[in-house]
């Protein structure tokens, strides 16, 4: 332990290697110290080393300033002179000095640098008064930061500033994701903002997680909705299958609106009841091989050539017909008369199977 003769010796020497032994010998003796030290020592400690504090090289404030930075007692003066040095020195004690107070820290980190407010954001903990400050004025790096720190409370209006500012940087929404006190307010703009890849990472949170919930919630809604379209579709498709057998629409326009929008169960259905066939059976024929029963069918039925170019197109989709054989798809229509096509029905109602029509 160094003694009284020589700490007075290193006082009296100008130098900086002299001002660099005498504030390494006081830092000694204060640390040391331990719990015996008083307020008195902390404030003498304080003053001396601020004194010579300009006169200090980087290195040699940066060590002081880690063997400090955990200390309840250091001087509250020097820790604040400290904070604000450069990045190298504050660092470690932004990050962990017990001594400095949130109007300390609301004080510093509203004109310091951004890598002053990222170590501020480190913090065991950040009182909410002191995330204000770094939301406010904080850069991509701050933020997510901050935001990931689970020792950091929000204020509702910073965490609505935090996710606005996460719409374009999903580096901030990857942080927000995890906490379990995002309000429900924040959680609805951040939804939507999410990739896939994060959405899948907030499945896997637990209960108490808000967005975990409006996922849920949203995903029933959506099933719920899909459900209805479904119904109603099938609802409007029933109708309107209706109507044809009941004579208030053509054939024709039904025939168009399924083919068209890819709507093959109904367009099935429809064959299947105007000619009072099984639709299992009739869903066969719109996409076999061979379209001579098809042509058949709709022939009988009335079904004009510029309606069955549509379930022709529809076809074609499927089986990836070229333009050759549309032609001459389009010609075997024309080819057949609907009288011709109704005596070939009675035939194909009667020997089903050898035309591919299964009615069993």
């Amino acid at each position: 332990m160094i003694n009284l003769s020589k700490l007075a010796d290193l006082a009296r020497d100008p130098s900086v290697t002299g001002r660099k032994g005498l504030v390494g010998a006081l830092t000694d003796l204060f640390v040391r110290a331990g719990d015996d030290r008083g307020e008195q020592i902390s404030l003498l400690f304080g003053d001396i080393v601020l004194k010579v504090l300009g006169q200090l090289e980087e290195e040699t404030r940066m060590i002081l300033a880690k063997r400090v930075c955990k200390e309840d007692h250091a001087p509250r003066e020097l820790m604040m002179k400290l904070a604000q040095d450069k990045i190298s020195v504050a660092e470690p004690v932004l990050e962990k000095s017990q001594v400095l107070s949130s109007d300390d820290l609301v004080a510093i980190a509203t004109s310091a640098s951004m890598e002053h407010l990222g170590a501020i954001a480190g913090r065991e903990t950040v009182e909410k008064a002191v995330t204000t400050v770094l939301v406010n004025r904080g850069d991509s790096n701050v933020l997510s930061r901050v935001a990931e720190n689970k020792g950091a409370e929000f204020a509702k209006s910073s965490f609505l500033k935090l996710v606005e500012k996460a719409r374009s940087d999903e580096t901030i929404q990857a942080a927000l994701i995890g906490r379990a006190d995002l309000p429900e307010e924040a959680a609805q703009v951040l939804l939507p903002l999410l990739t896939e890849e994060l959405r899948e990472r907030v499945t896997a949170l637990g209960a108490d997680n808000t967005l975990v919930h409006l996922l849920a919630e949203r995903a029933a809604t959506e099933v719920a909705a899909r459900a209805q379209k479904l119904d109603d579709v099938r609802d409007e498709s029933n109708a309107l299958i209706k109507e044809v057998l009941d004579g208030k629409t053509s054939v024709d326009d039904a025939v168009k609106m399924f083919a068209r929008a890819d709507r093959t169960a109904e367009l099935g259905m429809l064959l299947a009841k105007v000619s009072d066939l099984p639709p299992a059976a009739v869903s066969q024929l719109l996409f076999s091989t061979s379209d001579k029963p098809l042509i058949i069918l709709c022939r009988a039925n009335g079904v004009r050539a510029e309606a069955y170019k549509d379930i022709l197109t529809m076809r074609a989709r499927r089986l990836r017909l070229d333009g050759t054989e549309l032609n001459d798809a389009i010609q075997r229509y024309s080819a057949l008369s609907e009288k011709g096509a109704k005596r070939s029905m009675e035939v194909l109602r009667q020997s089903g199977p050898a035309f591919g029509l299964q009615t069993n």
